[in-house]
Formats: C-alpha cells, structure tokens, sequence
C-alpha cells in the first residue's frame, strides 16, 4: 500500500505538465540563485580568513602586553628562550617566526611615506606568511648586497612615486595586436619615451595621442600595460633605536608585493632582522611578535587558548582574537546561506501551496472515490504531501546539479569582480572570489526543500481531508 501512495504521487505530480514545470523551474532558479549566493559568500570570507593566517596575521601571536598598548621598541617578549622552547615541543605547531616590529617614516628623492617595517627571519617567514609568493617585481629579501634589501608593498611603492609610466619600444613590440588596434598602437609610437611619475600626467598624454572613443575603451588597460615599477631604488628610513636616538639607514628597494589588502600594502614593509638589529641596539633575542602557523584554522584557536595558560607574562592571541569581525563572519556565514534560501523557499512555498490547492479541486471525485473504496485520512494527508515534496524536490535537485556544476567552473575560474576591485582591495577583500558549496550544504538544502514540501502540504491536504465522500461523488 505504501509502495502505491508512492507511486500514486509521483504520478499525479505529471498530471498536468505546464502547471507542474512551471513550479519546478521556479524552484530550480529559486535554489540556483540561493546556492550560488551562499557559495559566493562563504568563498569570499574563506579568502578573507586565508589572506589574514597566511598573509597577514598567523594562526597565533604572541606580544609582551605592554607592546600591544604602547608600541616601543622596549617592550619585548619576555623569556625568549623559554617561549621558543615550548613553541617547538607543542602540538599542532608547524611552524614559528620571530618578528622586530616598528614604525619608521620612509623617503625616497620624490616623496615620504610611513609604515610598519618587519625585520624577520626570511626563511623561518617563509615558513609561516605566503608574503614571498606575492611578490610582483623583485625578490624577497634573497641575495647580499653592501646596501641591504627592503621589500615593500605596491601601495607604498605608489605613495613613494615608486610607480611610473613610459611606453618604450619593448613593450610595444610585444603588445597584444588581438586587444588595441592597428591604429591605436600606431598612435602610441607617436608618444615617446618619456617617463611619467603621476598616473594622471600619462593619461593626459593618452587623451591627447587617442581619439576619445579610443581613450574610452583602451585608456585604462593601456595605463595599467605601461606601468612598471623603479626598482633599487634606495630609500631612507627614519627610526629610533632604543637609546632613543634617531637613526637613519638606507635600504634598497628590491622587492614589491601585491596583496588584495591595499591598506595591508601600503603600510607594511619587510627588512632583515639582522641588518635592522644594526640601527635599533636589539639582539637576537629581543622580539616584538612570534607569528605561529598551526595545522588548521580549528587547531590554530585551540593552540592560541593552550599558550595563553603556558606564557602567563605574555599576551597571546588567535587569529580569532586577532580579526573578531571576520571570525564572527566566519562562524555565521552557513547560517546566513542557510537563511537566504529559507527566505527563498518560503517565497516559492505561495507557489506550490497555489499548485497543490489547484490539483485538488480539480480531484475532489476522484479523492471521494478513494476514500469511499477504504483509503484511511493517514494515506490521503500521505499522498498529497508526497506530490508537494516531488514536487519540489524535482526542482530542488535540478537547481542542485544546475549550482555544484556551474560551482566547480567558478571554483576554478574564479568570479571576476574587477569593476569594484579599488574598492574592494581598499578593505581587504579580494576582487575575484572563488565560490565554496560543501556537500553538508546541499543535504542542508535538500533537508530545508522536504521541510517546505511538507509544510506547504499541509493546507491542500487539509482541505481534502474536509471533503464528504458521499458528496464528492456527485461533483462534475
């Protein structure tokens, strides 16, 4: 009997084709867009919180506490032999790097800056931050020179007119005769080879030497193809070492990075600890920060808690504590996705309670027949709540394999966002997110589609249930 509800209901779902599709595509678009939504949300805090442990932050930091409330050079970690030792006996450490942390104001011959310098270890930092694979122009702090290395990031390079602009004759023999036109290059060769320090000086230039159609559509691109970088430039840094007395080393420009944190690139810069141990009198054992990687973001929490009760004298924090706001993201972001496609289905439940109370009006003799031939209430209320819940589920897988397949094309391509990348990268969120669906988030959909078949059951089932067999009989 309960094999023949079944099928009974999956048939009565087809009586009427146009009715019933026109629901189940609702119900795919519905959870297309609600999977896709919640996919493209949970990818984009995903590479927030890797930006943050792997470039910006760590797992865990340790401070001495009065460093986080005065920032002097001073104020060291406490026991720094003490510290390390345990770091490198406890569990779920993968790696450790001690970190000089200062603020100096940098000058170049055409402009000054300030930003947080970081004098590390290179290759226990490379353990840790992905900072080396960024770079852009440059190397990461490899090699020896007589005028020690810096490597800063693009936004400061910017503020130190380290950017410039000048068509050469190189770049134009390899530009892209697919992307500008015949025309436009020609005019370009008209231009020269003067180098430019301000971006608007050479999109002047630009509008003088194109048409405004041609400005228009290729001003932009051509900015960003003949721009470059100056590098070894040297730059003087301002610090104070911890005698108090101002010291003003030269460092060489030999690396810059490109983060999607603009405000991240712009105020931090990264030397040798050894060389900066020259100007500010620490030894090798005074550090302002130890940056932790654990095995996992869970595990980094966990570790952060554990250190706190092992240095007592020092202030220790996970990347939880670390950026509050983007973990409290984190932990709400399945909630939110799960919300936004509860909002959907309830819209769409109008829909399919409309369909159902359609389908049994226009059964109501055929419902009085079963009824009078011995099928109980239970069976009735069973096979119009089985119609509504294939019903939408028909929908919802649709929309389900429409999403994990156009998913795992955007997982890999990305979803370019590059319209709104100054702005985005302004508060540190990258301008192409990678959209993340778990298979725990489609059971969870799926689970939300039967709770709303069953719900939007329940009032067309109701009414079937009121019906008189007797008098359903004589309906026409």
């Amino acid at each position: 009997m309960k094999t023949m509800i079944w099928s009974i209901g999956w048939k009565n779902v087809w009586r009427n084709k146009t009715r019933s599709m026109v629901v189940i595509i609702a119900v795919l678009l519905g959870i297309f867009v609600g999977t896709m939504t919640s996919g493209f949300m949970k990818g984009w805090i995903n590479q927030r919180v890797h930006d943050i442990i792997y470039i910006e932050e760590s797992h865990v930091q340790i401070h001495n506490p009065d460093y986080l409330f005065n920032e002097e050079l001073q104020f060291t970690i406490k026991e720094f032999e003490k510290v390390v030792h345990i770091i490198d006996t406890a569990k779920g450490v993968v790696a450790w790097s001690p970190r000089v942390k200062m603020y100096v104001m940098a000058q170049s011959d055409w402009a000054a800056s300030g930003f947080a310098l970081k004098g590390i270890d290179v290759e226990k930092e490379k353990k840790v931050s992905e900072i080396h694979k960024n770079i852009i122009e440059g190397s990461f702090l490899e090699g020896e020179y007589k005028i020690p290395s810096i490597v800063i990031g693009s936004k400061a390079a910017e503020n130190l007119k380290l950017l410039n602009y000048q068509v050469t004759s190189g770049k134009l023999d390899s530009i892209d005769h697919e992307l500008f036109t015949d025309e436009v290059i020609n005019k370009l060769q008209n231009i020269g080879e003067k180098r430019y320090r301000k971006e608007k000086d050479f999109r002047s230039i630009l509008s003088q030497s194109l048409s405004i159609q041609e400005y228009n559509k290729y001003g932009d691109k051509l900015t960003e193809y003949f721009s470059f970088y100056r590098m070894g430039i040297k730059i003087k840094l301002t610090i104070q070492n911890k005698n108090g007395e101002i010291e003003q080393p030269v460092f060489k420009v030999r690396g810059i990075y490109k983060t999607s944190n603009t405000m991240f690139d712009g105020l931090t810069a990264y030397v040798d600890r050894k060389i900066l141990n020259q100007y500010t009198g620490l030894n090798s054992k005074e550090v302002h920060e130890i940056a932790i990687l654990s095995t996992d973001n869970e595990t980094g929490t966990e570790l952060g808690e554990r250190l706190s009760s092992y240095f007592p004298e020092s202030n220790v924090m996970s990347w939880r504590k670390l950026s509050p706001e983007v973990a409290m993201y984190t932990d709400f972001i399945n909630l939110i996705g799960f919300i936004y496609i509860g909002i959907i289905l309830l819209a769409l439940a109008f829909g399919i309670i409309n369909t159902m109370l359609m389908s049994v009006l226009e059964r109501v003799k055929e419902l009085g027949m079963l009824m009078a031939i011995g099928m109980n209430k239970k069976r009735v209320f069973s096979m119009i709540m089985l119609e509504s819940v294939f019903l939408t589920l028909s929908g919802a897988v649709a929309g389900l394999i429409v999403s994990a397949i156009v998913v795992k094309i955007t997982n890999r391509t990305g979803i370019n966002l590059s319209f709104w990348a100054e702005g985005l990268e302004a508060i540190g969120y990258s301008a192409i997110v990678y959209p993340v669906v778990t298979v725990l988030d489609y059971i969870g959909v799926i689970l939300l589609v039967i709770l709303t078949g069953i719900i939007s059951s329940i009032w067309p089932a109701r009414k079937a249930l009121k019906l008189n067999p007797a008098e359903a009989l004589r309906t026409e």
